[in-house]
């Protein structure tokens, strides 16, 4: 079977083979304004979702409402692991400062539709913060998708404003990257894809 001729590669596509992440610490102000995240949430709200469910949900944390976060992600770690010494909660606490805009990225997961099972709307989710994440590389901002134990914590959640059946997907670290932003090389696509055939 003759193959398709390669399509001319296009911006975007140049775009999407160029993405890094940018480490916490080498991001500055300025942080995504509201036009700029309408725009991102727009992107993240193209991607596939079975049974229309719409499960993004996405909670920007600015300001001094990162130290709020922190203490947050301190007494969480403090209650999932009593013996944890100070020194490590103050890292916890500290964290949300290390960036100047932090999304919580979730899944707002329905149990109402058998057809849909939670993990393909997290599916969804996870696809949409990819496409967020895409949108905010494109316009010139860095990010990092980071996890942490706090994100199984119901009572972080709540915090958030999240439902208790909701499911928060991970730390999104947002500024403008340093001139020296990192692009680490990928490996080898080759090694990561294949065409099957039956025996």
């Amino acid at each position: 079977m003759p193959e398709a001729p390669l399509p001319p590669t296009s911006p975007l596509l140049e775009g999407l083979l160029g993405r890094a992440s940018v480490p916490p610490r080498q991001l500055r102000d300025p942080a995504p304004g509201p036009e700029a995240m309408d725009r991102a949430v727009a992107a993240a709200l193209r991607a596939p979702d079975h049974g229309g469910l719409r499960p993004w949900r996405f909670v920007c944390i600015r300001g001094e409402a990162r130290v709020a976060l922190g203490r947050i992600l301190a007494e969480s770690l403090a209650a999932r692991e009593p013996e944890t010494p100070p020194a490590r909660l103050e890292i916890e606490r500290e964290k949300p400062l290390r960036a100047p805009l932090v999304i919580a990225a979730g899944a707002a997961i329905r149990h109402d539709r058998p057809g849909v099972p939670a993990w393909e709307q997290e599916a969804a989710a996870a696809a949409g913060t990819m496409n967020l994440l895409n949108a905010l590389d494109a316009m010139g901002f860095g990010a990092c998708w980071l996890s942490s134990g706090a994100l199984r914590d119901p009572a972080v959640k709540q915090h958030l404003g999240f439902a208790e059946t909701d499911a928060l997907l991970g730390w999104i670290y947002v500024g403008t990257p340093e001139a020296d932003r990192p692009r680490p090389p990928r490996p080898e696509p080759g090694r990561f894809w294949r065409d099957w055939s039956p025996d």
